[in-house]
């Protein structure tokens, strides 16, 4: 019998602690006008998450990430579909490490990494239903590595402080950045990583934070984070709607 709720009476955490407390293996299914998402537990752990911001699959998330080859992906499904004739239960991230197509360490780190960013994205609605399918699986989707419902909530708990910090200074994703015409005193000791470099390759001429995270591939988190600590350093500006560039308070 399926489990129902409202985000409004019941929220995301508290379901994925019931679900923890009760070792839930099922899919729960979360929707609202325009967008939907669903998270796959096996025995109170979270092995898949998607949403609207990322449907891909774990396999398809692995290769744009570069982190096997498209080839190597081909070759691991089909030992995968080989090995079920065969009545053989190797996940594919099994297959993989043991390929040595990557190291199981970081197969886990992505992995957990990905499904945080999902979850990230869906703790952040405020309303929506919830729908728990028992003993409904994605084996499509469980490559053998899950991560605890605890880990997942400090996680997102965390980000969200990081992102009301976030939204004082940046509203609304339709704010515009550009490079300061007077960097700060701060810049001169910045040495910037690659994602600090590939948003200021794109800031010519004045980007919104949604135009960024389009252009450079990363979420919305990740893209306003780096803007807000670019600001905070001096390197870059807020542009008005006028087009001229006012500091942030």
């Amino acid at each position: 019998m399926a489990l129902e709720g409202n985000l409004k009476d019941f929220s995301l955490a508290d379901m994925f602690r019931l679900l923890s407390a009760g070792a839930k293996t099922g899919t729960l299914y979360l929707s609202r006008p325009g967008a939907e998402g669903k998270v796959c537990f096996r025995k109170g752990r979270v092995f898949f998450a998607s949403s609207n911001y990322n449907r891909e699959s774990l396999g398809q998330r692995l290769v744009k990430s570069e982190v096997i080859s498209e080839k190597q992906l081909r070759q691991a499904l089909g030992l995968q579909k080989i090995q079920k004739k065969e009545k053989a239960a190797r996940r594919l991230g099994q297959i993989l490490v043991v390929e040595g197509y990557l190291d199981a360490g970081v197969l886990e780190g992505f992995i957990q990494d990905q499904i945080n960013d999902t979850l990230f994205d869906l703790f952040r609605w405020e309303s929506g239903d919830l729908r728990f399918e028992p003993d409904e699986v994605c084996e499509e989707e469980d490559i053998g590595i899950s991560v605890s419902v605890e880990n997942i909530i400090m996680e997102a708990s965390r980000r969200l402080e990081m992102w009301n910090r976030i939204r004082e200074k940046i509203p609304t994703m339709d704010t515009r950045f550009e490079m300061a015409a007077a960097p700060g005193e701060k810049s001169i000791e910045i040495h910037l990583k690659p994602k600090e470099w590939m948003l200021l390759c794109y800031l010519h001429g004045g980007k919104s934070v949604t135009e960024l995270s389009v252009l450079t591939g990363y979420n919305d988190f990740e893209t306003a984070k780096v803007l807000y600590g670019m600001s905070a350093a001096g390197l870059v500006e807020v542009v008005g709607a006028s087009g001229e560039a006012t500091v942030p308070e």
